[in-house]
């Protein structure tokens, strides 16, 4: 009992020691990813309290008080409903709404999808040029969605050029910031 206790204490401050690592390298700094990642629990909080059967289908993404949906809801009604929920949301400054309408998604293309969505992030994460922890990336009937941030714009640049030229991506779209300055905004 005691070494299960002491394994939960440790991977929690492996947790946060992972949390701070990665804000530390990102160019929004601790402070602005300590910020998106509260305004996605908040959101996920409003959400997960609306009547939607399988909210597992749905994928949010925050940058810098950008909020980006994904993935597939049954209804106009209820993607307008988590619209409206995400604006009561303190933090939030602009929704990019890419939720599909559609109530029966395939395992098939869940699975399609999340490994579409791995080989894009890794390969972020090993082309040079590109600071993968500024970006996020969500996959969806083979469209790929990627927000964050880019340190200049040759960095914006080489990210939208490399991802072009995938060609097992369907279509892409991007929603990638050049802050005019990073430190403590």
């Amino acid at each position: 009992m005691v070494i299960i206790l002491s394994l939960n204490a440790c991977s929690s401050a492996v947790s946060v020691g992972a949390f701070i690592g990665n804000a530390g390298t990102s160019s929004k700094g601790i402070k602005k990813s300590f910020s998106d990642t509260y305004i996605k629990t908040k959101i996920l909080a409003k959400i997960s309290l609306l009547d939607i059967k399988n909210i597992a289908n749905i994928s949010v993404s925050v940058s810098r008080g950008t909020i980006l949906y994904t993935g597939y809801v049954m209804s106009a009604e209820k993607r307008l409903l988590i619209i409206k929920k995400t604006w009561e949301v303190e933090g939030v400054k602009k929704i990019i709404n890419e939720l599909k309408i559609d109530n029966d998604v395939s395992l098939s293309q869940r699975t399609d999808d999340f490994i579409l969505r791995s080989k894009i992030s890794s390969r972020l994460l090993f082309k040079s040029g590109i600071n993968s922890n500024n970006i996020s990336v969500d996959v969806v009937d083979g469209e790929a969605y990627v927000i964050g941030l880019a340190d200049d714009i040759n960095e914006k640049i080489e990210v939208e050029s490399f991802l072009s030229s995938m060609t097992d991506i369907k279509k892409l779209v991007t929603i990638i910031e050049i802050p005019k300055h990073i430190e403590n905004d």
